[in-house]
């Protein structure tokens, strides 16, 4: 194969001394292209996987459920519904980590950013549940079905709002590419 004569795509140094401003020009696209790169590894560290909205709701359901079962039932049955609330709520921390690594990059956010972004989701989604909640109430349903219900209704806000962010965090890398 014959080799190409042509020049290398980096200004070699004889070239920059003669022409600093392509070395200026290059060395300014290069940063562009950095600082895309980073914004784009920051927009991926904000997607939330597929499978965390279902799994979310269920860990937020699954200890009501089974308060639910174990009222009236004594002893044991108590044991296994504090145990299933204690697990509940490590399985939720554990699935915040998990969708954290799940983009494959991971950005350090500051905590304002967190709220920042959540301002409008967590509290359609609370009061979403506590309307459930009080609408079970106004019913006359028990305890336990008030639970699930306003549970239930987090975990499909949290759902909802993953895949709203989750659009929205596609458009933008759409539009970047």
């Amino acid at each position: 194969m014959p080799m190409s004569s042509s020049p290398s795509p980096t200004p070699s140094r004889e070239n920059a001394a003669e022409r600093p401003d392509a070395s200026a020009e290059y060395a300014a696209g290069a940063l562009r292209d950095v600082r895309l790169a980073q914004e784009r590894a920051g927009l991926r560290a904000g997607t939330t996987p597929a499978w965390y909205g279902p799994a979310a709701a269920a860990a937020l359901v699954g200890p009501s459920v089974v308060r639910a079962w174990s009222d009236g039932r004594g002893g044991a049955a108590t044991v296994v519904a504090l145990l299933v609330s204690v697990l509940g709520l490590g399985v939720v921390v554990a699935l915040a980590r998990a969708a954290r690594r799940g983009a494959g990059v991971l950005v350090g956010r500051s905590w304002s950013s967190r709220w920042g972004r959540s301002r409008v989701a967590l509290p359609v989604v609370f009061a979403a549940g506590a309307i459930a909640g009080a609408a079970c109430w106004a019913a006359g349903a028990s305890q336990a079905a008030l639970q699930i219900g306003a549970f239930g209704v987090w975990g499909l806000g949290v759902w909802g709002a993953c895949l709203v962010r989750n659009a929205s965090i596609q458009r933008a890398l759409r539009e970047l590419a």
